[in-house]
């Protein structure tokens, strides 16, 4: 199985000039982990996972930050008001905080290459794209998972049948035979003990009685 096989094809994308409110509301509104950035050739020129839109030495939420920003009165009747740096933050676009370092897969790659991407390169989802760059799908963690599930592996595949297996499942059988046995015997044991007391009992009593 290849990466074709795995991958979806239908991909949700964002343009460069896509707010930071557009984008985010893709990203909640699909429950998405990240989304492509794409021309309009469909070339990838980036991707935005969720941890892109914290700011590194604030650790603001970039989107919530922005609508606070945007709501504010003296904002909403004059954005000049604000600073150089506060009116760069409210129009920033796809392009101003996508990752351009990517990791991408192509559609031939094996499934043991995509999970050593996700491995080292702690990514999710990984773009899939052509040789000419172009975004042809889109493969998540997930999708991994649920390949390598116990279900889909049953569901592909006999499980085969080991040495080990078939010792294991003699010796449970001698194991079984061997307690029923023993507990076979016990269980007579105790019975003929009972029964014994039990004429025992019984002769002594009549001894008593022809006594008395």
């Amino acid at each position: 199985m290849k990466v074709k096989d795995l991958m979806t094809s239908k991909v949700i994308t964002v343009r460069p000039n896509a707010t930071i409110e557009q984008v985010a509301d893709i990203l909640h509104q699909y429950h998405f982990t990240g989304v492509p950035v794409v021309d309009d050739q469909t070339r990838l020129l980036g991707v935005i996972m969720e941890r892109d839109f914290i700011t590194a030495d604030s650790k603001l939420y970039l989107p919530t930050y922005v609508k606070m920003l945007k709501d504010l009165d003296f904002v909403q009747s004059d954005k000049k008001q604000l600073s150089k740096e506060a009116q760069k933050v409210i129009n920033a676009t796809a392009a101003d905080v996508m990752n351009n370092n990517i990791v991408t897969a192509k559609a031939g790659d094996s499934m043991e290459h995509l999970a050593e991407l996700f491995a080292t390169k702690r990514v999710n989802p990984i773009p899939v794209v052509d040789e000419s760059f172009k975004l042809v799908g889109v493969v998540s963690r997930s999708d991994l998972i649920k390949l390598f599930s116990s279900k889909n592996i049953s569901a592909n595949r006999e499980a085969p049948v080991r040495v080990v297996d078939l010792t294991a499942e003699k010796a449970y059988h001698e194991i079984d035979k061997h307690f029923a046995i023993v507990s076979k015997v016990r269980a007579t044991i105790w019975f003929l003990i009972s029964v014994a007391f039990l004429v025992i009992g019984f002769i002594l009593g009549v001894l008593w009685v022809i006594d008395y």
